[in-house]
């Protein structure tokens, strides 16, 4: 075989006959896909035999549940290919990625390849910078900082016996396992690294309503993990005599993602989770250069010094949001803001520690009175916003020349901008 395809898949009947077709349909031949069920529930592993009855290249492999990091461990185990690579049972390659990949990685001599990644599903379709910047390249260093900065698996195929050598494998956790595992093999094996542009993984953002990813929530574990995580990366990379410099940026990774996977969606997690974010925050930074530290709060402009208590937020919001009636969909836009300080008032019951509620009757007087935020906007609650809005309009109000400037104004400047973008 020249690539096995690893797919892990829990309780996913709902995309995993398209992930298997996207693979079926690949233009390389000899591949071998092998789907690990791990203990689904659903329907997931009575469509997997079903495929598999009539493609003798799919191996299937049923596993009580694990979670996908021994998923995957699992089916490197069974793997018979040149090469491996990983695929999210949710998520699609281009019908040619795979000859791409395969024929590259063989005119190179190269032990990894990394290809594009386009982000499609809820927010629209959007390929990922850092993936194309390190797509164009033929030849990758190991201490390239930008593989910090994508740490997705989908979008990498490794030589498979630097692997089954290496005998690192993914560890047990639930968040960023992928990065651990990607460069503690980078770190020990030195290998080779190709880029291929005209590869594409199509990576699935789910919608609210299809229910989140981990990687769209929150939780206290998911947060340990994730430090764990990044401790096994900086430790990995310390072993390999990383520079200062190296290190600086593996920290300041770990912070940036604290802050911008984790806090700015604070809303869907309780107070001790939040809490726990601030702890692991003021960690980092006892642990940073004066340099690594300015870099951190110029990333975090929008909202300040952060507040690790939603209790304080509650009390001291940014942006007050006024809808009197506002529809599920606008809540959820709402919510969805990358700039989590603020209060939504409205005459609806909505259940959220952040959430005023006030009597119609009373409403058209009283909304403007209890609202707490330096910044007040008024919405019929019909429209969806951008996950951004909140954000730039933060960032404007806080700019000297306009900070005068009547909210209409700069909810209406923040809007241009966004279509503009």
């Amino acid at each position: 075989m020249k690539i096995s395809v690893i797919v892990p898949a829990y309780n996913s009947e709902k995309f995993i006959s398209e992930t298997i077709d996207c693979l079926l349909s690949q233009t390389l031949s000899d591949i071998q896909i092998i789907i690990v069920n791990d203990g689904s529930t659903d329907g997931t592993g009575a469509i997997i035999e079903r495929y598999a009855s009539k493609n003798p290249n799919i191996l299937t492999i049923h596993q009580d549940n694990s979670g996908v990091s021994a998923a995957r461990n699992n089916g490197i185990n069974h793997a018979e290919g040149k090469y491996i690579m990983f695929l999210d049972s949710d998520d699609l390659l281009s019908a040619d990625s795979l000859e791409q990949v395969y024929n590259k990685l063989e005119e190179t001599n190269a032990d990894m390849a990394i290809w594009r990644i386009l982000r499609f599903g809820y927010g629209g379709d959007e390929f990922n910078p850092v993936a194309d910047s390190l797509a164009k390249d033929n030849l990758i260093n190991c201490f390239d900082k930008r593989l910090l900065w994508n740490f997705l698996l989908g979008n990498k195929c490794f030589r498979t016996d630097i692997i089954k050598k290496s005998e690192i494998r993914f560890p047990p956790l639930r968040y960023s396992e992928d990065g651990a595992f990607i460069m503690q093999l980078i770190y020990k094996q030195h290998p080779k690294i190709t880029g291929v542009f005209s590869a594409v993984y199509h990576y699935r953002r789910h919608t609210p309503k299809e229910g989140f990813s981990v990687s769209q929530s929150i939780s206290g574990e998911l947060v340990s993990h994730f430090s764990q995580s990044l401790d096994i990366v900086y430790n990995a990379a310390q072993q390999a005599d990383a520079d200062e410099p190296y290190l600086q940026e593996i920290i300041y990774k770990t912070y940036f993602s604290l802050i911008n996977e984790f806090y700015r969606i604070l809303w869907r997690a309780d107070n001790d989770t939040v809490k726990l974010i601030g702890t692991k925050c003021r960690e980092l930074e006892e642990k940073m250069t004066a340099e690594t530290l300015k870099k951190c709060r110029e990333m975090q402009t929008d909202i300040g010094e952060p507040i690790f208590d939603t209790k304080e937020i509650v009390q001291k919001p940014v942006i007050s949001v006024i809808a009197k009636n506002p529809s599920d969909e606008f809540i959820s836009s709402v919510y969805a803001q990358s700039m989590p300080i603020f209060e939504i008032i409205s005459a609806k019951s909505i259940n959220k520690e952040n959430a005023v509620f006030l009597p119609s009757k009373q409403f058209g007087k009283s909304a403007k009175k209890v609202s707490k935020g330096k910044i007040i906007l008024k919405f019929k609650g019909n429209e969806n916003l951008d996950s951004r809005l909140f954000k730039i309009i933060s960032m404007l109000k806080k700019k000297r020349m306009i900070s005068l400037m009547p909210d209409f104004l700069i909810k209406f400047g923040a809007a241009l901008l966004l279509k503009l973008k």
